[in-house]
């Protein structure tokens, strides 16, 4: 079986080879794009839990990725395409091989497989700018922010560069990159003294005039802003507010307010969202062509231009599926690349010293439950809370895939209960919406959820929608208008088990924090030892 998607893959890759023939190579100039981001330390082989929880697939992770990329930079050399690798962003924080490398690890697999250029992402600067500084010296590409400037010196950022000038076979392209202006609400203060994040259409209204001026007409952009769940809805709102003359436009906002408000970019690559989209979304105003990937190393996104050669301007665009830009990187279906995958394999065994180690202990056994409260449910949910500061914590029974047992407790048992490499995303919401959630999960036969900073109490004989009898966060009831720091995993904030109300939160009210669940739980475990495994009422069902 492993042999015949081989060879579907094979043919998936001869037929990238084909060239467009509306498009002929003596007039236009082909230029093959592979885009990444988000990609979050997601080069190892993993679980594609989002397709199915009970029974995921393998991910290939980076060895797969690194072999479809060389092999498709090969293709591009030998027909005389040109060839860009990208990302847009957040490369490293959230597994152990990203996080406890310091995103070493990530840049050294980025430089291995040839990327060209990355722009910054929020979480790029969790470890502080002057980590960011290093790796920027051990990358062999730049990183691209137009619009991050030092306070001190009033320049831009020693470690970046606003864009950067492609030629093939002498058709020239500008691709201009930036950060997100937001970062400052979703990262500590010192981990960016002395920067100051511009809003991105101030930079790349500064600079593209700059880029046009010699003679490019093919105009890039590379952003860590985001493409929104619904970009229709997305777009809707943002005529309201150019209606309205909201004052906020142009301060920091979504990909398609920046591609509303700034002329003359012709294709931008996103992320922050960790939502992908098969097919472009196109600006009405500007028809600028908006691509964003999915996240966490499971997929690649491919995209190929065509370039008049005489003009310099983008003619049209195709895609080697027929399904749109993006696919997943199941290892069944593709070989990995072997010198990578010992690369790989090496950096995961140095970044998982240490898994034996013992963090604490369990005065008894710590159980799950299929529903209600549970002992580990209990933790899982503290551990969340805890370790975001925030109001109150949901998680979900399916997300716990074993139980630790009384005695010693090492990150490897952690691991048997959180297999999973979901991190924690913080969102600003109402209590109004906390309570949608709770009946969400309790309508019908849906069994609940696991909660922390709360106390429940269901009635089930109620109908749906009216089922939470009492519900209170801390020692107050719950306020329907005020707005609760909400800590969940990323598998719900995108909306899976019955979550999906998360969906309709604005990007500017999330944060996607980088900190593993598990991470959490091992750090909770370490402070709270030796661990009583307990319940104490806060979900309650009546009979």
């Amino acid at each position: 079986m492993k042999k015949l998607f081989y060879l579907i893959a094979i043919l998936y890759l001869s037929l990238a080879a084909q060239t467009n023939p509306k498009f002929p190579d003596a007039e236009f100039q082909k230029i093959v794009v592979i885009f990444t981001n988000d990609v979050h330390g997601g080069i190892d082989q993993s679980e594609a839990t989002f397709i199915n929880p009970d029974f995921p697939p393998q991910l290939g992770g980076g060895a797969v990725a690194g072999r479809y990329i060389l092999q498709q930079r090969e293709e591009a050399r030998r027909n005389g395409w040109g060839f860009l690798l990208i990302d847009a962003g957040d490369i490293y924080q959230g597994t152990p091989l990203g996080t406890l490398t310091e995103g070493v690890a990530i840049i050294e697999y980025m430089n291995a497989v040839g990327y060209d250029l990355m722009a910054l992402g929020n979480h790029d600067f969790d470890n502080g700018w002057r980590n960011l500084k290093k790796l920027a010296e051990k990358a062999h590409f730049p990183f691209l922010a137009a619009n991050l400037y030092q306070r001190s010196t009033g320049t831009l950022a020693e470690f970046v560069k606003p864009y950067i000038i492609k030629e093939f076979n002498g058709v020239k392209i500008g691709i201009i990159g930036t950060t997100l202006s937001i970062t400052p609400s979703m990262s500590f203060p010192e981990n960016i003294e002395d920067l100051e994040f511009q809003p991105e259409v101030a930079a790349l209204s500064r600079f593209i005039p700059e880029i046009r001026a010699q003679g490019i007409n093919t105009i890039i952009a590379v952003t860590h802003a985001w493409l929104a769940y619904d970009p229709v809805q997305a777009y809707q709102e943002l005529l309201k507010k150019v209606k309205l003359g909201d004052p906020s436009l142009g301060s920091g906002g979504s990909a398609q307010e920046i591609a509303y408000l700034v002329p003359g970019i012709d294709v931008m690559f996103t992320g922050h969202l960790h939502r992908g989209f098969y097919k472009p979304w196109e600006e009405p105003r500007h028809h600028t062509l908006i691509f964003q990937n999915y996240a966490n190393g499971s997929n690649l996104g491919h995209v190929n231009f065509y370039i008049h050669r005489r003009t310099g301007t983008l003619a049209g665009y195709d895609f080697v599926s027929d399904q749109g830009a993006l696919f997943t990187l199941f290892k069944d279906d593709f070989l990995p690349d072997p010198t990578i995958a010992r690369k790989i394999d090496e950096l995961v065994r140095q970044s998982e010293a240490g898994f034996d180690e013992i963090i604490g202990s369990a005065r008894g056994n710590i159980k799950r439950s299929s529903q209600g409260e549970s002992a580990l449910g209990n933790l899982v949910a503290d551990a969340m809370r805890m370790a975001t500061q925030a109001d109150i914590a949901f998680s979900n029974f399916g997300g716990l895939r074993g139980e630790i047992r009384a005695g010693v407790i090492t990150p490897r048992d952690v691991f048997g209960v959180m297999p999973f490499g979901n991190r924690i995303v913080v969102m600003n919401v109402t209590g109004q919406l906390i309570k949608d959630l709770v009946e969400d999960r309790v309508s019908g036969n849906s069994r609940g959820m696991l909660i922390s900073g709360c106390r429940v109490v269901i009635d089930r004989s109620r109908s749906d929608g009216s089922r939470v009898v009492s519900l209170t966060i801390g020692d107050n009831p719950l306020d329907l208008q005020k707005i609760y720091r909400l800590a969940v995993s990323d598998y719900l904030a995108e909306g899976n088990s019955g979550f999906n109300r998360l969906t309709e939160v604005p990007a500017e009210q999330t944060n996607f924090t980088g900190i593993l669940v598990r991470q959490a739980i091992i750090d909770y475990i370490r402070k709270n030892s030796p661990i009583n495994p307990q319940t104490d009422g806060r979900w309650q069902e009546r009979k």
